[in-house]
């Protein structure tokens, strides 16, 4: 025979420590997800400040991207070089897309 012992309704309180770990941790998740909801929200935002301290709006959909092939090494192995070409391209590409 097995004695089956059941917690009673007395056993299942919470202590006040726990509600106020669960009310600090309840807050915390509160804040996280209001910051980050925030966040969210502000990368939406096309404002720039330029080294002058002035605020410029870029345009949208419109990149700036500087040319990566003179910055390249003129040094470049003739084994890599048809593998560094095609991938010039593709960012060629992925600009003009």
């Amino acid at each position: 025979m097995s004695t089956e012992i059941t917690p009673s309704s007395e056993d299942r309180t919470l202590t006040s420590k726990q509600r106020r770990m669960a009310v600090i941790g309840a807050g915390a998740l509160v804040v996280i997800l209001g910051g980050i909801g925030i966040g969210v929200a502000s990368a939406g935002t096309n404002n720039n400040t330029n080294r002058a301290g002035n605020t410029t709006a870029a345009s949208p959909g419109t990149i700036v991207c500087p040319s990566v092939k003179d910055k390249l090494p003129a040094n470049i192995p003739a084994s890599a070089q048809a593998e560094v070409d095609r991938n010039l391209a593709l960012l060629d590409t992925q600009i003009a897309e």
